[in-house]
């Protein structure tokens, strides 16, 4: 066996990538950061603590809670985001737990067990990268084939026409809620008469009377946007922005608009001597089926508005077909890569509504299929160690005693 310092580079960065040490850092860093995490939620929100600990381009995260603060300064623990300590534990256990291990049939059942956990890891990947969520309300009788994101805004663009809305032209969220305090974007339309600039982005905000002058230069028809502390319920934020309407044609005013998320009315401008509306709304995407709401009931812990039990039972209107089904609290519906629960319910108008948690997310059932692979794993692991067991015991008793050793009598 060759000695450490005859190793070359490439075999002991291998060997650190694929050793126990790393694989145990790591599993202690993400217990630490998901303890540090849940802590820190009740004060900051569900929304940024999963931003700040988990997201991405979150490499490096620092605790702030109330006792890492002495003499009112914060005490600076700099820590691996769980982001980059998921992928680094990812490149360990396939390394090491499926690349390096001794192979052969008495590990086989280890190397299953290890190649579960790198499957769990990346499902968890997939979901962090391509789930999304929303909610859809339907009221009882009614249909719906969309769902609305908790969090995210976008700007919908469209011609109006008889009073009427044509197709929207959209400017995602994933522009938008990069825009820093003070920063203007521009967004290209080729199929419109006019691009828009958008500025002034705030995450939570309010519509306040402003003064008919110059003491206020954003101030639009008597009304301007102030920010908002950001409240720790993301779904409570109410986002504005001004829009101005660049004309592509030279003759053209540009005018500017007071976008506010609350508000679900268009704001109107006129170019070309077409009107279009502008909406800032939280992002719609579309369903690939129907729901329709045949019953919905649900109870409330006495004197509380927590509740107790919801239940809904729907129409799902698909591909030609109508199944029914019935959904509660712990009992949702998948189809088509999408899952819905139930989620909110309100009973207090003659027509009952109910709120359904939708979610996209295509490894869904990957960690229930990982957690199958894991047992396995360990069962026919297990199954070795006890057949080599048997078997030693086995021999041990056919060789019998040693030869000069007394025999029972």
């Amino acid at each position: 066996m060759a000695k450490p310092s005859s190793l070359s580079w490439p075999v002991r960065i291998f060997r650190f990538l694929s050793g126990y040490g790393l694989a145990v850092t790591c599993l202690l860093l993400l217990l630490v950061l998901t303890w540090l995490s849940t802590l820190e939620q009740p004060f900051k929100g569900l929304y940024e603590v999963q931003k700040r600990y988990y997201d991405a381009e979150a490499l490096f995260v620092t605790p702030d809670l109330p006792w890492l603060y002495f003499g009112g300064k914060q005490i600076i623990i700099p820590l691996p985001g769980a982001y980059l300590v998921s992928a680094v534990l990812f490149v360990n256990l396939f390394l090491g737990g499926i690349i390096r291990i001794r192979k052969g049939w008495k590990n086989i059942g280890v190397i299953i067990a290890h190649f579960s956990m790198v499957s769990l890891l990346f499902a968890g990947f997939v979901s962090h990268k391509y789930s999304k969520e929303g909610i859809m309300f339907v009221m009882k009788g009614d249909t719906s084939d969309y769902a609305q994101s908790y969090t995210e805004y976008t700007i919908e663009v469209c011609e109006i026409v008889d009073g009427q809305k044509t197709r929207p032209y959209v400017v995602q969220a994933e522009y938008l809620k990069t825009l820093e305090p003070g920063e203007t974007r521009t967004f290209k339309f080729p199929e419109l008469p006019f691009d828009i600039e958008v500025s002034d982005w705030m995450r939570n905000s309010t519509v306040v009377k402003a003064p008919l002058d110059d003491t206020n230069p954003l101030a639009i028809d008597g009304m301007a946007l102030q920010s908002q502390e950001v409240v720790p319920t993301e779904e409570e934020n109410a986002a504005g922005c001004y829009v101005d309407v660049l004309p592509k044609s030279s003759d053209a005013k540009a005018s500017r608009l007071l976008l506010y998320g609350p508000v679900g009315d268009a704001v109107t401008a006129t170019v070309d001597g077409k009107i279009y509306g502008f909406t800032l709304v939280r992002e719609i995407w579309p369903m690939p089926f129907r729901v329709r709401l045949e019953e919905s009931e649900g109870e409330y812990y006495p004197g509380t508005n927590k509740p107790s039990s919801f239940m809904s039972v729907i129409t799902r209107l698909a591909e030609n077909e109508e199944n029914k089904f019935t959904i509660k609290m712990n009992e949702p519906m998948r189809y088509g890569g999408y899952t819905l629960y139930q989620a909110r319910w309100s009973g207090e108008t003659e027509r009952p509504q109910s709120g359904f948690a939708i979610v996209k997310n295509p490894s869904d059932q990957w960690p229930k299929y990982s957690l199958y692979i894991s047992m396995l794993g360990l069962f026919i692991h297990f199954g070795v160690k006890l057949w080599s067991f048997i078997l030693q015991s086995a021999k041990r008793q056919g060789q019998g005693p040693k030869e000069g050793a007394p025999k029972n009598a």
